[in-house]
């Protein structure tokens, strides 16, 4: 008899401001950011920052997988809560 149990998975968010206040500029903010698949130079980085910002968003995903709405909707996920929650997760199916 296999017992199968409900797990739930999360994925990761930055926060913007801590992410600034943190990092200095350019040196941190190389590679840290890509976008169609094109790593952002340190400049594009700091101006994607802050028109993440200007739509009053406080924290963004880091996995290309979250958002809102969320891909994961299927499994309870609720969508991703840029104004500081995060993600929500999602239930996965576990042995």
């Amino acid at each position: 008899m296999t017992e199968h149990t409900r797990s739930k998975t999360y994925s990761l968010s930055m926060n913007i401001d801590g992410f600034t206040r943190n990092n200095r500029y350019p040196r941190g903010y190389r590679n840290m950011f890509s976008e169609d698949g094109k790593t952002l130079t340190p400049a594009e980085a700091r101006t994607y920052l802050a028109l993440e910002k200007a739509k009053g968003r406080v924290v963004i995903p880091c996995s290309s997988e979250c958002g809102n709405p969320c891909q994961h909707e299927d499994n309870g996920c609720s969508g991703f809560d840029y104004a500081g929650g995060g993600c929500p997760g999602r239930y996965t199916e576990g042995k």
